[in-house]
């Protein structure tokens, strides 16, 4: 008979066997761009025509199911319209926010990596950081994509003489032809 240490680290380990590939796609540390790329079955710029929260009783918690309808593919081949789930959301008096984890406006546009989860959804790879939002440029009209997630050197180096070099940096927005293009060159070499 197995002792219970024993039994207690195969259950630690079946655990994390069974976490490896959600956490990595769901992002727990800092993902590059081609990090992202690597770890995403589609990478889409989308508008968003609705957002619907939902009860999941598998999970026992509030989903958001956000329809989205696809501008362009850089990788993977989405269609026209997709959807993607992520937790959290209100529903009857009752609200449940995740940090890191992104909430969507109809009518706002950005460029998505984006997994299949378990439970059969597709989920942003890398959370926020899997999220670049797109607008016009105010002087310009040119359609620039930048980060949704601040970088975690404006925490890391505040106080610092780097710190306001490390925020702009984080912030920084590309023009979103390019980043696409960009995209498309990486999603083609995976």
């Amino acid at each position: 008979m197995m002792s219970r240490k024993l039994l207690s680290a195969a259950a630690v380990a079946i655990s994390a066997t069974l976490w490896v590939v959600p956490a990595r796609a769901a992002g727990s540390g800092r993902m590059s761009v081609d990090g992202l790329a690597d770890n995403s079955d589609a990478i889409i710029y989308a508008r968003v025509i609705g957002n619907r929260p939902y009860w999941d009783s598998g999970t026992q918690a509030i989903w958001t199911r956000t329809d989205l309808q696809v501008l362009d593919a850089p990788k993977g081949n989405p269609g026209s319209l997709l959807s993607i789930a992520e937790p959290g959301g209100i529903l009857t008096g009752r609200g449940e926010i995740y940090p890191g984890v992104p909430q969507f406006q109809v009518g706002q546009e950005a460029v998505l990596f984006l997994y299949r989860a378990p439970g059969n959804r597709l989920r942003v790879t890398g959370m926020l950081q899997g999220v670049f939002l797109v607008s016009a440029d105010r002087v310009t009209g040119i359609r620039m994509a930048r980060p949704a997630a601040p970088g975690p050197e404006s925490a890391y180096e505040e106080g610092s003489p780097n710190a306001q070099a490390a925020r702009q940096d984080a912030a920084r927005p590309e023009v979103l032809g390019r980043f696409l293009m960009v995209l498309r060159e990486k999603g083609r070499a995976r």
